[in-house]
């Protein structure tokens, strides 16, 4: 009898989070199935060049499945591989830099169950174990939205109206009490129907790394098929742990794969657009200047302390970059003084960051600041 639940890791050099992922993921399994052995797990060792292999054999459970690439086989290709050695009637994809919150399978198996139309589900997403700090919500990539991220670099103005945008968008999406259908999940955890990945496939192995996940998303919804975020159940997501290891070459498989990405869903067009505003956008980029006034705060190793003023339901954004065209979402119990939260905090790289307050119902800038972490 086939399991109900496959799952599939990819490890590249991620190994200590890896073994995290996996515990978490199979206390989830032993308290919703009765037994951790009830979920059909394969992890891929995609060829990370250091001690990972003895690692894996010798501290993972004999239950879940090893296969060991001698060469890097790129991620949407080692995900497929451990699709094919697993037979759970449902299959969930999970990164290896995440960590399962309790519930989540009987979260996503229920969600799935109960909504014949969806062809995927996802949990809610946080940064941070407390669930404090929320991961951004991903939309569909086309040309528009490619146009946007790149003209945010070049122009204030479009800055501030596609910060309010994404903010009124991410806003429903974070405050969602009942399964939401979507544009587009997070990669980093999903569960689908194993006849539906047989009948419209898994990855695309033509991507070295990014958009395989957009490819996916986009072949199912063109299908007729809803995706789900069901904001009852959580995973935690340690946001790019393994990719950013090596930036140049995460970089540069970004850049195969996003042109990949626009020439397959768009055309000769399409790619066209995007090379366009990607040139545009480097040769114009003012990418260290906000679009609105900000605060200056002391550089420090501690979590930043923010006055938070503004209606009742003011939340803040924190984003990697002053124009937030991607940004993480927090919500302070009441406006006051608000320190950010530690758990967060002490994930974050040393460098710069940016926080705004954010109007709930328009998406507008009340205020910002930026810090920097020593």
């Amino acid at each position: 009898m086939a399991p109900e639940i496959s799952v599939g890791i990819v490890n590249y050099r991620s190994t200590e989070l890896l073994l995290g992922a996996v515990d978490t993921l199979l206390r989830d399994a032993a308290a919703t199935f009765g037994s951790a052995d009830a979920v059909d797990v394969a992890v891929v060792e995609n060829a990370s060049g250091d001690d990972s292999v003895a690692q894996l054999e010798e501290r993972l459970p004999a239950s879940v499945k090893l296969v060991v690439n001698t060469l890097n086989a790129g991620y949407a290709k080692a995900n497929n591989q451990a699709f094919a050695v697993t037979r759970g009637r449902l299959h969930l994809v999970l990164n290896p830099d995440c960590r399962v919150v309790p519930g989540m399978l009987a979260g996503l198996r229920d969600a799935l169950d109960a909504h014949p139309e969806a062809g995927m589900v996802g949990p809610n997403v946080s940064m941070d174990e407390d669930g404090d700090v929320l991961l951004p919500p991903n939309e569909m990539v086309d040309p528009f939205v490619d146009a946007l991220a790149h003209m945010t670099r070049t122009s204030d103005a479009v800055a501030r109206w596609n910060a309010r945008r994404r903010a009124r968008f991410a806003y429903a999406v974070w405050k969602a009490a009942h399964p939401m259908p979507v544009p587009m999940l997070s990669g980093g955890c999903f569960m689908g129907r194993r006849s539906d990945f047989q009948r419209l496939g898994l990855f695309d192995p033509g991507y070295p790394l990014y958009y395989e996940d957009t490819d996916l998303f986009r072949r199912f919804v063109d299908a007729g098929m809803t995706l789900l975020q069901v904001p009852s159940v959580r995973v935690v997501h340690f946001f790019s742990r393994s990719a950013m290891q090596r930036p140049k070459a995460t970089g540069w498989r970004n850049a195969v794969s996003a042109r990949r990405y626009f020439e397959r869903w768009f055309g000769s067009d399409g790619l066209a657009t995007h090379d366009y505003f990607l040139a545009r956008g480097a040769e114009r980029a003012r990418d260290g200047s906000p679009p609105w006034p900000i605060v200056e705060l002391e550089p420090s190793s501690e979590p930043p302390v923010l006055e938070v003023v503004g209606p009742p339901g003011t939340y803040l954004e924190v984003a990697g970059g002053p124009k937030f065209t991607l940004a993480a979402g927090i919500f302070p119990a009441s406006t006051g003084r608000f320190k950010i939260p530690r758990g967060f905090f002490e994930g974050l790289g040393p460098t710069h960051y940016w926080v705004r307050s954010v109007h709930p119902n328009t998406g507008d800038t009340i205020a910002s600041w930026r810090f920097t972490k020593r």
